[in-house]
């Protein structure tokens, strides 16, 4: 992008963004004339006592009222709001997003540098865990009164597992007393979900705040039947010491959530000198409105790893999560503080979908399957059950559910901060040890199937021969063998992270410099077992037709997993406070992450569990990253305005097994080994002038990727220029708020280097409150009805003109209402 452009971004977002409103009686914990803005004192991955304009490290806080206003199609859309984290946002409520971040792309899947947090602590410990990725676990909801972001710099000190960035998710406390129940409805599309909040005193040093959702119906992508049925509650209880120099705080929280993970459409478009233009909506598919989530493909058969055919409901993502919290926080004297932050979770679900994958008909006519040669495709189910199927192209992905048995931890957080006075400045010393395990219990059945391609109910397919031989039960053509035998997977694995840490502070009137170490010191331990080279028969009976489907099982080669990874991370920054309203600061950061169950059933282990050669230097990859920022507020046209800006370089490698098909491991099963670079900087504006309300962010990246053993370094796949989400609301005296917002990004390529175009979808939002208390709503995403191909994919028919590709839309317009009553 040329420096042009950038700086007209750059003006465009300090003059177009929005900001959150609340109806009178729904403020947040903190009063409104307390600190807000560069003056909020950071709590994530920080030392906890110093405000963001004070802080040499890029943070920044999204309120909760912003986010409903922006209303995110999915919980990953909702990071497209912070500066640096770069997602595409398009893989549905339930999640199994990739999160970038700052330009380090995601080699495999997951957010394997970014963590989630809730309240201070990992909900899991790693970010890309195989079919357990963290945006499973983390349901934004009413009870949270903002989410906090640190990029780089002390979220690999003060973190563990999270060298890339620290989401932090943050509840109410109920220290000011109010709520709100919202009915919210979709408008030409079946949806219903209830938000609610309520906090309050119990007595003069002690005050609760209990919040959630329920939500239910078939989605914005109309499914045939109900592909979201979830609760969550998360409630907490504080006790303020008599003393007024501390506090105790007890969090609960459950969750039961089925949410669906939309895997993609197709679409055409014109291809042309490696450019994809011209991009539009799959005649019978359209991805803004339709997915092949069906009524008839609702449930299937697997072969379950007691050895016994079992159907399981076509769910998404599901979860079920009990956690229990406390956090303890004293301060002995003016010196000496502790703070212990504590959480037991028990912690399962399932991952459930129809992956998408399409090509020709007629390269499945003529070919071999199940030991026949397929003469004819007819429909398995539905109103044409029996008819032949002649559509040109037909979806081979996979019906795949993977149990995730096990998921639970604990985890605990121990620290202890001196401050002291010298004669040249402020001395803060803070040290504490971190700890965390992680099981990780699963076993994958990734089954071959066959569909019709079209988002209208898309029915199974079955083969047959031309003697009229069926080859297939219910679409299935094997059970657990769709990639082979790399993922007919069961295992049982926990990680153990013990991480002591120390960081030193000295603050003056003029300037402050920091640094911090991380000792991180990790066991695993557990067993896993691969799928059997040999495949078996299993009988299925299906319209009194008995067919043999090919089977593998988790029989395969074992891996016995005991060893131990030790390695440091450290920060250093220095910051010059210019004046009370501007500050510039430098950083440096070398973090580091495990790579965890990814490194399993790929040769890294000894026969007794230790790592061998090939597997001690993929088992942990380092990031390191250099930073400049500059913070800045002032008045602006008889306004407010805050400004952060962070230039920043970073580089990393790793190394994953892929076990499916991707562009990287077009057949599946494959070690990347890859290294990369990126540049570039990351942009946060607020503006206030009465009613007038906005924010903006913008990251702009050159992220450059190379094999691990070469030096030439080209584009990054999945990772655009330049991502942005800007908002302006402007309230109507007490009567109505009116807001505008945008998100989109500038042109990317795919993993085969095919570039696809840049696009940004609008959103509006009307709230009018009659009366006291009332408040009614209308919100429509994408407002344009833009065909936004962000999760790019790949092409299926380069024959055809227009060409057909696949990829990941965002969702079209979509209306929703919403009624709250605030007390």
């Amino acid at each position: 992008m040329k420096k042009s452009q950038l700086r007209s971004v750059a003006s465009v977002l300090a003059i177009v963004a929005g900001a959150s409103f609340a109806a009178p009686a729904m403020a947040q914990d903190a009063p409104a004339d307390e600190a807000s803005g560069l003056d909020e004192i950071v709590v994530t991955a920080s030392g906890r006592d110093k405000a963001q304009i004070d802080s040499s490290i890029s943070v920044t806080s999204v309120s909760a009222d912003l986010i409903q206003d922006f209303k995110p199609s999915s919980e990953a859309e909702l990071f497209r709001m912070l500066p640096g984290i770069q997602v595409a946002g398009t893989s549905g409520p339930g999640g199994n997003s990739n999160i970038a971040v700052r330009g380090l792309p995601v080699a495999t899947g997951g957010a394997p540098f970014v963590q989630l947090q809730e309240d201070g602590l990992p909900t899991v410990l790693f970010g890309d865990i195989q079919f357990g990725n963290n945006d499973y676990w983390t349901r934004f909801d009413a009870s949270t009164q903002k989410v906090e972001a640190v990029r780089g710099g002390t979220a690999a000190t003060f973190a563990s597992q999270a060298p890339g960035a620290v989401i932090n998710y943050i509840s109410h406390t109920g220290k000011q007393e109010g709520g709100f129940i919202q009915l919210n409805k979709g408008l030409g599309f079946n949806e219903t979900k209830v938000d609610f909040r309520y906090g309050g005193a119990l007595n003069e040093t002690m005050y609760f705040h209990v919040g959630g959702f329920y939500k239910v119906g078939k989605g914005p992508l109309k499914a045939g039947f109900n592909v979201s049925d979830s609760v969550q509650i998360k409630a907490n209880v504080t006790k303020e010491f008599a003393d007024g120099k501390g506090y105790i705080r007890f969090l609960f929280k459950y969750a039961d959530t089925r949410e669906p993970n939309y895997t993609g459409a197709p679409a055409l478009g014109t291809v042309a000198g490696g450019k994809v233009s011209n991009l539009r909506p799959f005649p019978g598919f359209d991805g803004r409105d339709q997915s092949n989530y069906s009524t008839l493909n609702q449930s299937f058969l697997i072969y379950n790893r007691e050895g016994d055919l079992e159907r399981v409901a076509m769910s998404g993502i599901t979860t079920n999560a009990k956690s229990i919290q406390n956090q303890f926080h004293y301060e002995f004297s003016d010196a000496i503080t502790v703070d212990n932050n504590m959480r037991w979770t028990d912690m399962s679900g399932a991952f459930t979908a129809p992956f998408l994958g399409i090509g020709r008909t007629s390269s499945v006519i003529g070919s071999t399957v199940n030991g026949g040669v397929v003469a004819q495709l007819r429909y398995a189910s539905g109103p044409k059950a029996g008819q032949a199927y002649t559509g040109t192209y037909v979806d081979t992905n996979t019906n795949v559910r993977t149990n995730i048995r096990d998921i639970g931890s604990f985890a605990n957080d121990l620290a202890l901060t001196g401050k002291f006075e010298g004669g040249f400045a402020t001395i803060t010393a803070r040290a504490g040890w971190f700890y965390m395990n992680q099981k990780i219990n699963m076993d994958w059945h990734t089954n071959k199937s066959y569909r019709e391609v079209s988002g209208d109910n898309p029915a199974q397919l079955d083969l047959f021969t031309a003697a009229g031989a069926r080859l297939t039960a219910e679409g299935i053509a094997g059970f657990n063998n769709n990639w082979g035998n790399c993922c007919a997977r069961d295992y049982e694995l926990s990680y153990t992270d013990n991480a002591p840490y120390i960081g030193l502070d000295l603050d003056n009137d003029n300037f402050a410099i920091d640094g911090s170490v991380r000792f991180e010191m990790l066991r695993a331990s557990g067993w896993t077992i691969a799928g059997s080279a040999t495949e078996f028969n299993t009988p299925v009976t299906y319209n009194g037709i008995t067919t043999q489907i090919p089977t593998i099982t988790a029989n395969g080669a074992r891996e016995v997993l005991d060893y131990g990874r030790n390695y440091t991370t450290w920060t250093v920054g220095a910051l010059w406070k210019v004046n009370p309203d501007t500050s510039l600061f430098i950083r440096a950061s070398r973090g580091g992450r495990f790579n965890s169950d990814r490194q399993t059933v790929s040769g890294k282990f000894t026969a007794s569990g230790q790592l061998n050669q090939s597997g001690l230097v993929p088992s942990v990859d380092f990031v390191k990253q250099y930073e400049l920022g500059l913070k800045n507020r002032g008045g602006l046209l008889g306004g407010r305005y805050t400004a952060e800006l962070t230039l920043l370089k970073g580089s990393f490698s790793r190394s994953d097994y892929e076990p499916t098909v991707t562009a990287q491991c077009p057949t599946g099963g494959c070690i990347i080994d890859t290294k990369y670079k990126s540049t570039g900087a990351e942009l946060f504006v607020t503006y206030q002038n009465g009613g007038f309300n906005l924010v903006g962010t913008a990251t702009y990246t050159k992220a450059k990727r190379a094999a691990a053993a070469s030096t030439v370094y080209n584009r990054a796949d999945g990772i655009p220029d330049l991502s942005y989400t800007v908002s302006a609301n402007y309230d109507i005296n007490d009567f109505a708020t009116i807001g505008l917002s945008t998100t989109g990004q500038t042109n990317s390529i795919d993993g085969a280097g095919l570039e696809y175009p840049g696009k940004a979808v609008f959103n509006g939002v009307l709230r009018v409150r009659p009366v006291n208390n009332l408040e009614l709503g209308l919100q429509v995403y994408n407002l344009f009805d833009t065909f936004d191909f962000r999760g790019n994919g790949g092409i299926f028919d380069s024959s055809t003109n227009p060409a057909a590709l696949s990829g990941a839309p965002a969702l079209g317009r979509t209306f929703t209402a919403s009624v709250r009553y605030s007390f």
